[in-house]
């Protein structure tokens, strides 16, 4: 499954703000870090700014972060799917279970491209 554009900013941008928080960096000493302007910043932490890869690099050296992919917000868990509900004739299959083996099914589809069980 894959983020939507408006979604994946905001993510990137919550873990943005979170991190300088954690290493108690105003929006200005971030932005002079990464030679961008504090209303860049502040932009990118709401999620209203697309950010270019190379921002992506500054930023997560400048959060002191080890790796870029770091910095990157975790690709989200497929939705159950109404149209993927199946039928267990086994009743000693849990709840639990049966989430799981749903999410397995949504995942699998998900990543061959294909929308429709059967399809």
């Amino acid at each position: 499954m894959v983020m939507s554009g408006e979604s994946i900013y905001a993510a990137f941008g919550r873990l943005v703000a979170a991190r300088r928080k954690i290493l108690e960096l105003t929006q200005a000493e971030l932005a002079a870090r990464v030679g961008m302007s504090r209303a860049s910043v502040a932009n990118i932490e709401s999620g209203r700014q697309n950010v270019l890869l190379h921002h992506v690099y500054s930023l997560a050296s400048a959060l002191e972060f080890p790796k870029a992919a770091d910095l990157l917000p975790a690709t989200p868990k497929p939705q159950p799917r109404e149209d993927l509900k199946m039928i267990l004739s086994d009743e000693t299959v849990t709840p639990r279970g049966k989430a799981q083996i749903n999410d397995l099914i949504a995942d699998a589809l998900a990543r061959h491209g294909s929308g429709k069980a059967g399809a």
